[in-house]
């Protein structure tokens, strides 16, 4: 099965609609990461790699392969983190599809599996309700941002194991 969690690529002053598509293999376990991202996107993998286990959550001993689509479209920054991380959880079955259905993410990872701000809050927010989103989740501290677009969702986020708290319903 493959795992799309959505988020949103910064283009200038727009934002651009991403797939984040994890597909999990038979073979040596790795993570192999393609669609055209910078050295941030890339080095994406190393804080995944240590953000989910920091998390009290399972990180599969699978080949991963995760693509950024569409691919031509460059990809800048480290606010595909939340993405990526929630994508491979769902390709592990920690977390079903339908739990992310409806929503966009964004944010960078620490290692120890907090969410970090970011860049382009209200670019990501605006870009999610034009393509018919419900729901954004951001940073914490990027919900004052994204919540000035009216008729989305913004839920602000600290840690990974929040969000994936949230997701399952089992936050306070």
């Amino acid at each position: 099965m493959v795992a799309v969690v959505h988020t949103v690529a910064l283009v200038g002053v727009e934002g651009a609609l991403v797939e984040v598509e994890t597909d999990p293999k038979a073979g040596l376990p790795g993570m192999y990461l393609v669609g055209m991202g910078n050295k941030a996107v890339t080095e994406a993998r190393e804080r995944v790699r240590s953000a989910i286990p920091n998390s009290s959550l399972d990180f599969p001993a699978k080949k991963l392969v995760i693509n950024l689509a569409p691919a031509e479209l460059p990809k800048d920054g480290s606010h595909f983190d939340v993405a990526i991380a929630l994508s491979i959880l769902i390709a592990a079955g920690s977390i079903k599809p339908i739990e992310v259905r409806g929503a966009v993410f964004a944010g960078e990872l620490a290692l120890d599996g907090s969410i970090r701000p970011i860049r382009g809050a209200l670019t990501i927010a605006e870009t999610a309700k034009l393509k018919g989103f419900r729901r954004v989740f951001v940073p914490l501290a990027n919900t004052p941002q994204a919540s000035l677009v009216a008729g989305i969702d913004v839920i602000g986020l600290t840690t990974l194991q929040e969000l994936y708290l949230h997701l399952k319903g089992l936050a306070p």
